[in-house]
C-alpha cells in the first residue's frame, strides 16, 4: 500500500461532523421518545424496537466521516483515508487488538475492587462456559456497530482534535463521546433508575476518562482497530461479566466499568497518559501520535 506523507494533515469538516452525527444520534431515538419508553431498571430486558435504535445511532459516525470524506475526495479515496483498508502488517494489528481488549477489563477489575470496598457489589461466582461462549459470540456480531462508532471518533474526529494538542485533544474528544450518548442517556440507557440530571453529567465525565484511554490505545498503536477493539471489551465483556459474576442485581452506576467507581482508576490511566507524554517530549502532536514505526501505515490511511 502506498505510504502517505507523514505530516499531511486533516482537512477541515470537525463543525459539520459534529453537528451531522448529534443530530442524528437525537433523530435515531425519535421512536423510543414517541414511544414512552424508558430504561427504568438494570433488570429491564430491552426491547427489540430500543435495540434498533441504538444500533442506528452507533452507525451514525461512520455514515457521517464517510459522507463528509467522500464529497472531498469520492468514495474510493474515504475507504483508504478512513482506515477501512488494513494498513499495517497483520501481525501488528492481532497484537494491537489484543492489547487493546485488556485495558477496559482491567480498569473495571480495579473499579470492581473499589466497589465490593464500598458494599456495593457482591462478587458471587466465575462466568460459565456457556456465558462466555455466548459474550464472545455477541461481541464478534456487534463488531460493525463499534467500527461505526470508532471510524467516526478514532478515524475522523481524532486526527482534528489533536491538532489542538495530545492530551487537550484526547480528553475533549471524550466529552464529545460522552454528551454524544445524551439521548440514550437521558432514556436510562447507561444508568437506568437514576435521574437524567445526575446520569448524563456521570456518563460525560466517564466517557470523557474512558474515551481518552481508548483514543491513547489509538494513538499509541496506530490502529483504528485496537480503538474498536477497546470498545467492543467495554460493551461486550466488561459490563455484561459485571452482572454474571455478582450475585445480585448491579447498579450501573456504583458498580462495572461506567461506575464512578471506576473513575479513580481510570483517571490514573489517563493521569499515565499525561506523564508519557510528557516524557516523551513536546514533539509535534499529529507526527508522533499518528506515524512513526508502528503508525506509519495508518497515518496514511486516515488522515484525510
Amino acid at each position: 500500500m502506498k505510504r502517505a506523507n507523514l505530516r499531511e494533515r486533516p482537512g477541515p469538516g470537525l463543525g459539520p461532523f459534529l453537528v451531522v452525527s448529534f443530530v442524528g444520534a437525537w433523530l435515531t431515538m425519535v421512536p423510543l421518545w414517541v414511544g414512552g419508553w424508558r430504561r427504568t431498571s438494570a433488570a429491564q430486558e430491552t426491547p427489540p424496537l430500543a435495540a434498533l435504535c441504538m444500533m442506528l445511532m452507533m452507525l451514525v459516525p461512520a455514515l457521517t466521516a464517510f459522507g463528509l470524506t467522500a464529497r472531498r475526495r469520492g468514495a474510493r479515496e474515504a475507504v483508504r483515508v478512513l482506515g477501512l483498508l488494513r494498513s499495517t502488517p497483520w501481525r501488528h494489528e492481532l497484537r494491537c487488538v489484543a492489547a487493546a481488549l485488556t485495558v477496559p477489563l482491567g480498569l473495571t477489575a480495579a473499579g470492581l475492587a473499589v466497589s465490593t470496598l464500598a458494599g456495593w457489589y457482591e462478587p458471587a461466582h466465575l462466568p460459565g462456559p456457556g456465558a462466555v461462549v455466548s459474550l464472545v459470540l455477541s461481541a464478534v456480531v456487534s463488531v460493525p456497530l463499534y467500527f461505526g462508532e470508532e471510524l467516526g471518533w478514532q478515524g475522523y474526529m481524532l486526527p482534528r482534535l489533536v491538532q489542538r494538542g495530545r492530551m487537550r485533544g484526547l480528553l475533549l474528544g471524550g466529552a464529545i463521546w460522552g454528551a454524544w450518548h445524551a439521548p440514550m442517556t437521558a432514556l436510562g440507557g447507561s444508568y437506568p433508575g437514576h435521574a437524567v440530571l445526575l446520569g448524563i453529567p456521570v456518563a460525560v465525565v466517564t466517557a470523557m476518562l474512558l474515551g481518552t484511554v481508548i483514543a491513547a490505545v489509538r494513538l499509541a498503536t496506530g490502529s483504528v482497530w485496537a480503538a474498536v477493539a477497546a470498545h467492543v471489551s467495554l460493551n461486550e465483556f466488561a459490563l455484561p461479566l459485571t452482572r454474571h459474576v455478582s450475585g445480585t442485581l448491579v447498579d450501573p452506576l456504583l458498580a462495572g466499568p461506567l461506575s464512578i467507581a471506576t473513575w479513580p482508576a481510570t483517571a490514573l490511566a489517563v493521569a499515565g497518559v499525561w506523564l508519557a507524554y510528557r516524557r516523551r517530549g513536546g514533539g509535534d502532536g499529529w507526527v508522533d501520535g499518528f506515524g512513526g514505526e508502528a503508525g506509519s501505515g495508518a497515518a496514511g490511511s486516515i488522515s484525510p
